[in-house]
This record gives structure tokens, sequence and C-alpha cells, in this order.
């Protein structure tokens, strides 16, 4: 099996069916193919070759889906780039992979000629926006056009189809590379266990398609058939707006995201009687939360997906745990068939049941490894498993509760923050002597990253000081949203900052 395969099915079972809508551009699955094919013939003729990298920087449009299987068609490794990172950040993904052509929208067209400097082997650039090409720049229509249809090599089995950078527990960020099977593996086993995608449905994506749990929901619509909305970018407004004009079936929302949608103050004129399935994921949810996305969208079936970049679903929590209540709705559910999943103690073994370890996972579903990083990628793979760096602990049915996070990572608003990409953006500041960041808990966006800060002597700096230089390093949700200056730091006897004693001083204020 090869991931363009549902394309080929599509083309023979509905060819003249709505595949893609992105605002008032309707396009059926014969156009798309047809694209799709093209703009592989088209990256090719611009020098792209088999297991190249190709870089997308755009919010979500129509463009994605030819983008992410014209790759796949002609060989390359698509590499759609996290929209809000700060150009720093951008450069050095499209540095460390290697990416030498790089698709830009409106969006971000005038970031362009700053990415060309900052990115070592960075040297074409594609305006696939709806605006005017910009000068030193191709024309993605033009190259469409001006290129004929090429036969799909389906590039399947191991071979990357992927590469998504996620935050770095060092500081940097880590090229995930997922692989045609591994994907595939993810996608199946989601669906048998959950049917989140609907045959024939209408998927609406609006969470950035740079995040595998939005990629999960692209791309299981496109297995089972059905027609793909697209939204650049999430409002409560565009969602309901969007779910009433195209009669929307199923869609994937961070807790977040649904909480907006859910209190929007017009909510109650839209029509949302077509929404069947509602899969949500990012970050934990409180029960009063989930009771009332249930009494606003009674009809629909609900999901809650966990999983990470490098290892895509893991474990689901489905439809009948959410109608039975209970203690199991503050869990992550069950794995899904297809994969392995542990929970094991610092020497590598399992650990009793209800007895709180380190969540691994091992199977065809895994990535690959880290791009260009075999140290990490030993270290992560090590004893064949995958380790998620989430401790957790296994109920005595197999269900799955995340308890804290090894890596200190931060999940707002649906978004992973590491803080030690936040602590390396925050040393730099000139007034600040020793920082350590924390997720603490918010009624909004379910953490927020929070920075504790020890000036040097005689500094003075205000916290918006502090919030306006760390969005000049990292992108601005990484940014804290609150900032605390103390004396000094906890600290091991080792020297280690005791950041459990931070969260817990947080807790108690």
């Amino acid at each position: 099996m090869h991931l363009t395969q549902s394309l080929h099915r599509a083309l023979q079972q509905a060819p003249d069916r709505p595949m893609t809508i992105c605002g008032d551009r309707v396009r059926t699955t014969r156009e798309v193919v047809d694209r799709v094919s093209r703009l592989a013939a088209a990256f090719q003729g611009i020098g792209v070759r088999e297991d190249d990298r190709v870089g997308l920087l755009a919010l979500n449009s129509d463009v994605h889906q030819e983008f992410f299987f014209a790759n796949w068609w002609m060989g390359a490794v698509a590499h759609p780039l996290n929209t809000r990172w700060s150009a720093a950040e951008i450069a050095y993904a499209l540095t460390d992979s290697g990416t030498e052509v790089l698709l830009v929208d409106d969006s971000f067209a005038a970031l362009g000629p700053e990415l060309l400097e900052r990115a070592e082997g960075l040297h074409t650039l594609v305006h696939c926006g709806s605006g005017p090409t910009p000068d030193g720049m191709l024309d993605y229509e033009a190259l469409i056009a001006g290129f004929e249809p090429v036969p799909d090599i389906r590039r399947g089995g191991d071979k990357a189809v992927f590469l998504l950078y996620t935050g770095g527990t060092t500081g940097t960020p880590k090229g995930v590379t997922v692989t045609d099977r591994g994907l595939q593996t993810s996608m199946l086993s989601s669906l048998v266990m959950t049917q989140a995608s609907i045959p024939d449905g209408v998927n609406l994506l609006t969470a950035p398609l740079f995040h595998i749990g939005a990629l999960t929901g692209w791309y299981t619509q496109n297995l089972v058939g059905g027609t793909l909305v697209f939204l650049p970018s999430f409002t409560p407004d565009g969602v309901l707006e969007a779910i009433q004009k195209h009669g929307v079936t199923t869609t994937t929302l961070v807790p977040v995201m649904v909480q907006m949608v859910c209190n929007h103050p017009e909510f109650a004129s839209y029509d949302t009687s077509s929404v069947r399935r509602i899969t949500y994921g990012g970050a934990g949810s409180p029960e009063s939360l989930l009771r009332l996305v249930m009494e606003c969208f009674p009809q629909a079936r609900f999901t809650q997906g966990y999983g990470m970049t490098e290892t895509s679903v893991l474990s689901v929590l489905v439809h009948e745990d959410h109608v039975r209540g209970g203690p199991r709705l503050r869990s992550a559910g069950r794995a899904t068939p297809c994969i392995e999943l542990a929970v094991v103690g610092p020497d590598g073994l399992p650990v009793p049941t209800g007895e709180v370890g380190e969540v691994v996972t091992r199977g065809d579903h895994v990535m690959a490894g880290y791009w260009g990083k075999p140290q990490l990628t030993a270290e992560a793979l090590r004893g064949g498993w995958m380790h998620t760096g989430d401790c957790g602990y296994l109920d005595d049915d197999g269900y799955l509760y995340i308890v804290d996070r090894l890596k200190d990572m931060i999940i707002t608003g649906g978004e992973n923050v590491y803080s030690a990409e936040v602590e390396n953006a925050l040393a730099a500041h000139p007034a600040v002597a020793e920082c350590a960041v924390i997720g603490v808990p918010d009624e909004h966006w379910g953490e927020r990253v929070h920075a504790v800060i020890v000036l040097r002597s005689g500094a003075t700096v205000t916290a918006e000081e502090i919030r306006s230089h760390a969005k000049t390093l990292i992108a601005g949700y990484k940014a804290p949203r609150s900032v605390e200056f103390v004396e000094t730091l906890p600290l091991s006897p080792a020297g280690k900052i005791l950041k459990r004693q931070l969260r817990n001083a947080c807790s108690d204020a």
C-alpha cells in the first residue's frame, strides 16, 4: 500500500465529487489528481529529486492537498513548517533538513528573502498565494500549467514521506522522519478503533497542517474518501460558518478550540446538525468541558487521541467511554489495535498496574528517527521501544493515564512548548542571571508558559520587556504569558533546578 493510493481510488469511484473546498474555490477529484501529477512534474523540472525535502510555509489551504500528494507522487519528502515559528526557527529547520525548495503563501512571502539569506542550501522559492508573485519567486499556478503529468511512482514501504519538526528538549527543534508504513499503520489503526473519518464525509481542517494531529484527520478522510474543507486558521465564527455552509461531518480540534466554539454567543443560531464525529487532542480536558461539548453536539460521537509526532496516535478514548463518564474521562484511552504500549520503570521493565512509569511504545507506527541526529534517535529508541518522555500508569483494563512529563513539555492551547527552548531565549537577555520555565494551569489555554527569573545584580527589567525579547527569538505562543522575579531558584544537591517545587509554589499561590 502507498499513500497516493487514496487518490487513485477516489478518481476511480468519484471523479466528479468535490475533493477540496477552500473559500469559494471548489475542485473535483479529477481536477485535484491532474494538478497533483503536474505539480509533481514541476518539482522534477525545478530540480527536486527522489528523497529530497520540499518545504511548505503556508496557512491551511487546498495547496496542502496538492503539495503533500505531489511530493509522494514523484518521491520527495513533504516538509510542512510551523507557521507560528520565528524566522530563526524556520531557517534552522530548513538548514538542518537540507531543504532547497520552499513554497510560501501570501502570509509568508515577505519572509522569503530573509530565509534565502539565513537558510543554507535554500535556493528556490515558489509563491503559492493568490496575490501577485513577488520578484525572484516562481509562480505556483504557472508551474502546474507549464508541465505535463508524470506517472505516480507509488512511493511506499519504509520510505520517508514527512519530515515534521518538533520542539527540542536541548533547545533546538528535531526533525521527525515519518515513513509511509508508519503513517499508514497509525491511520488504519485509528480508523479501526474509532471510525473518526466517515466514508464520503466532509472533513473540516482548521487545526494547522504541520501538526501530526491535524494531518491524521486530513489523511484518514482521504483514505476513506470524501471532501476536505480548508480554513486558513481557527476562529469560532469560521468553524461554525463552515459547518453550516458545507454540511461538515467530521473535524479535529484541540480542547481550547472546542471550548471557544461551544461558548460562542451565537452558537445556537448556527445549524451544526451535520456533525457526526469530533476528535480532540493536544491536552487533557476537564470533565465539565466534555459535558458542555456533548450537550452542544448531541448527535456527534467523540474521540480523544493521545500521541506525539514521533508515534502519531498511540491511544484513543472512544465515544462509549465518554457516554459512560466517570474517572476514565481523565484517561487517554486504550492503545490502538496495531501498536504495543507499555509503562516501564528506570530499568526498562514493565511496572505493575497502577504504578507510574514512563510510557513507551513499539511497532511500525514509530518514526524512523530524528533527522541527522543518530545519538538522539538511539536514546529515544533504546531497547527497541520509543520512549515518549511522558509519565503515566495503566489500569486493570488497559486505560492509560498521563500524570506528568519527563521532558518538561508544556501544552498551551494545543501547542507543544519545551521549557529548554524558552529558557535558552530568556537567558540571552542581558538582565537575566538564571531562569526556569514551567507550565501552570490556565482556565483558557489548559496550561500557560510561566517564567521564573533571577536578575543579574543591579539589573532591572519588566515582565513585558522579557516577553518582547523572547518573541524576537522564538514563536509568540512560546513566550511566557506570566513572569515571576525571585531572588533564588530552588536547587537539588546536584545543582539541578527543582521545577516541581516551582510548580507547587504556583499552585499554592
